[in-house]
């Protein structure tokens, strides 16, 4: 592996996990947002209160899964990004 596609990996690595953490920890205002422009799609701007809670908490679960999943991804981009050059060093000494 090239100095270039390290640097490159580890950039990634870093935008994937600050880019988890924003999803995760933000996900309560997106989720919101995007239920109020659900309901203001609906009928007048009305619907059920209890499809309303439920559509929001979809949305909040869904961006809490991207971001979770965005994160484990970038954390073990990171660890790879950093394990593999050991390795192959290790490899060329032999």
């Amino acid at each position: 592996m090239s100095r270039d596609n390290i640097k490159g990996l580890i950039f990634l690595s870093i935008l994937l996990v600050v880019g988890g953490f924003i999803l995760m920890f933000s996900s309560i205002s997106f989720g919101t947002s995007l239920g109020d422009s659900w309901l203001m799609k609906q009928n007048e701007g009305m619907a059920d209160t209890h499809q309303y809670n439920m559509i929001i908490k979809t949305y909040i679960n869904n961006f809490v899964i991207i971001g979770s999943i965005s994160l484990c991804f970038g954390l073990l981009l990171a660890m790879l990004t950093y394990f593999t050059p050991l390795f192959l060093r290790k490899n060329k000494r032999n």
